[in-house]
């Protein structure tokens, strides 16, 4: 009878997670008659879903790619391409901007034929979809017929999901997208301010303008100097963002986000400009260049203007240099082509905005401050600052390698020291060989120290475990150098500590790894199987938490609901936890491999085995999702996805009343 049930269960499972459509998949080839031939994947995506593209973020989401089981008949080409233009979208949990597909996607990868007989192209299509409040992470085995001569032969194949009643979440994810990139323009027209406030840039104000309103005095004369100046220096700014977007592509913008070298030259750069911001040395661009446009901008007239402002950036460089590279460190990194151009246009917009305005109204420049001391405060604040986002590239190139050098607690040390230090330097109790003597400090420094004060004690509670979720795109993961205060490796109660994310309740788990571990420290298993072994010897429920490294909204749920301390006391205490990592690669031993009720394929690694079972069993692939079990794996009570506090609390609760009346 329990056989014929679980088959039931496993119909059922099949059938309602293919009720609807979340994407319709299709596959053509193109033989492209110079011996390679495109693999064309296509996919009709449902509302209100939405697919990832092809770029692989460090610590981001799942990209969609295509593992080909290589042959001796072809060789690949590359990897897998976008065909379509993904659209931007900032991803809160991941604190990024992502790139994903709504309505269709399509995708190509190109193999290079060896043989002029037909033969067969395998491979697995991995993807994710995501909807707002739930994941699903899918895998396809796709296969081609390629026969000797050119064909265009289409299959089709469906993936399907219980589509969420709720409404959709769309539009949120419209106006996150396009929040994301305002504030990356807004922080770059900052910059550009920022950039005429520097002892390089304000005291050439007056002297420029005063070019603008000089030769035959009329008022007229000196708007138009002014606008072709502003209009110049806007363009030349622009054009080395345009630059940098010729040599930016998918995979360009792959390995300037994830690979090491970019990381480092980044890292290098920022930590040489705040050295130098320090008064350590001076960064110059050749003088002989600088002369050239001077000589230019002597001849006068109009055209002369566009000379001034090629003159004023290169004399500029040594400081708008950071500036600049700051924004285009952030733009390459954000997987978006146009916005370097974007951003150094915003730039060169509010670089030259102040000269503009003054061309207008020459009389206000008698209210201007005048030069002094401040302007190499102003240097030696950004200093601090390029100082503290340099590790952010450091971290990148330690978790490349897998070094663990740079560790969380680490990283969060140095950032609370530069932010006092900073604190402390606005106060004018620390000094630079450049900074004068100052009577008095002002009330906006010391607003400016507060503020730099009250970021140091923020991060504090970083140390000992705090999520820091506002700054979870700029500082590593929880990664156990952390501590705990009052918890040992194992406390009183038998929680492990966030520093051993290898113990489960009852001891040693399987399967962990830096990246699989329970959020929080809570001490957790990997394997429905030693989640069980542990109920039984506890007498415990387990909370069976299906998730997935690159899923968003698991990330949401874990900082803002598993943060809370009822919501932390309860699993620790009344649970024994399960951390199922549906994409996890690990190879599984043969013995543990198991064959799919559903599909009849082999589950060979830990995240197909265990994805599988989430399907088979409770009828849904999406991820996060709870389920209740005891030790018999009778669920206890209905499971629940992405959810609230006060749902998550309730749906805990319900589950220790009914394991508490069964026994």
């Amino acid at each position: 009878m329990r056989k014929v049930i679980l088959l039931f269960i496993s119909i059922f499972a099949a059938t309602s997670i293919f009720s609807q459509e979340a994407a319709v998949w299709s596959f053509e080839q193109k033989d492209n008659g110079d011996g390679t031939i495109d693999l064309i994947f296509k996919a009709d995506i449902q509302h209100p879903w939405y697919m990832y593209n092809t770029t692989q973020f460090e610590n981001g989401p799942l990209p969609t790619n295509f593992e080909i089981n290589q042959g001796a008949e072809f060789e690949s080409v590359g990897k897998l391409n976008d065909i379509l233009t993904p659209r931007p979208k900032y991803d809160d949990a991941f604190g990024m901007d992502v790139l994903v597909f709504e309505k269709e996607a399509a995708f190509s990868y190109t193999i290079k034929r060896l043989t002029n007989e037909p033969f067969k192209v395998e491979g697995i299509l991995i993807f994710q979809t995501c909807n707002g409040s739930e994941c699903l992470m899918d895998e396809i085995d796709v296969s081609f017929s390629i026969p000797a001569g050119t064909i265009d032969q289409e299959g089709i194949r469906t993936i399907k999901n219980d589509i969420p009643k709720e409404n959709s979440t769309s539009g949120q994810s419209e106006n996150k997208a396009n929040q994301g990139l305002f504030t990356f323009l807004l922080i770059a027209f900052a910059a550009g301010l920022g950039g005429v406030f520097t002892p390089c840039v304000f005291p050439m104000i007056p002297m420029t303008v005063s070019f603008f309103i000089g030769g035959n005095g009329k008022k007229r004369d000196g708007i138009i100097k002014g606008l072709v100046f502003g209009i110049s220096v806007t363009l030349i700014y622009t054009l080395v963002g345009v630059i940098v977007a010729l040599f930016q592509s998918t995979d360009a913008t792959d390995a300037m986000g994830t690979h090491w070298i970019p990381n480092l030259l980044f890292a290098v750069l920022f930590m040489i400009f705040a050295i130098s911001f320090f008064g350590a040395f001076e960064i110059t661009l050749p003088t002989g260049l600088a002369n050239k446009a001077d000589a230019k901008a002597d001849k006068g007239g109009f055209i002369a203007s566009f000379f001034v402002a090629f003159a004023m950036v290169i004399v500029s460089f040594s400081c708008t240099g950071p500036f600049v590279g700051s924004i285009l460190a952030a733009a390459v990194t954000g997987g978006l082509a146009i916005k370097p151009i974007l951003g150094m246009a915003a730039f060169g917009l509010a670089f030259s905005l102040p000269f503009v305005i003054f061309s207008f109204f020459p009389s206000l420049m008698k209210k201007m401050p005048k030069s002094g001391g401040w302007l190499n405060i102003v240097k030696v604040v950004f200093a601090f600052i390029l100082l503290g986002f340099s590790l952010k590239f450091l971290s990148t190139v330690d978790a490349y390698f897998g070094w663990g050098i740079l560790t969380r607690a680490l990283f969060i040390s140095i950032w609370i020291a530069i932010s006092i230090l900073l604190g402390i330097y606005l106060l004018g109790k620390l000094k630079t060989s450049h900074d004068s003597d100052t009577p008095f400090v002002g009330t906006f420094r010391i607003l400016l120290a507060i503020a730099s004060f009250s970021f140091a004690i923020y991060l504090v509670p970083g140390l000992f475990g705090a999520p820091l979720a506002s700054l979870s795109g700029l500082i590593p993961p929880q990664d156990g150098s952390t501590i705990v205060l009052g918890s040992s490796t194992v406390s009183s109660n038998g929680s492990a500590s966030i520093n051993e994310p290898s113990k489960g309740l009852c001891g040693q788990a399987r399967y962990a790894t830096v990246k699989n571990r329970a959020p929080h420290g809570l001490p957790s298993y990997y394997t429905v199987e030693d989640a069980i072994e542990c109920a039984k010897e506890t007498r415990k429920p387990i909370l069976l938490s299906f998730k997935a490294q690159t899923c968003s909204v698991c990330k949401v749920m874990e900082a803002t609901v598993w943060s809370k301390p009822e919501v932390l006391e309860i699993i620790r205490e009344k649970y024994v936890l399960a951390s199922l990592y549906v994409d996890d690669r690990t190879e599984l031993p043969q013995n543990e491999q198991v064959v799919s009720q559903i599909d009849g394929k082999l589950k060979n690694t830990l995240g197909r085995k265990l994805r599988d079972y989430q399907l088979s069993r409770f009828g849904v692939a999406s991820q996060p999702y709870y389920v209740l079990i005891d030790s018999n794996q009778n669920v206890l009570t209905e499971p629940v996805g992405e959810s609230s506090v006060e749902e998550f609390m309730s749906f805990l609760n319900s589950g220790i009343e009914a394991f508490e009346k069964a026994q």
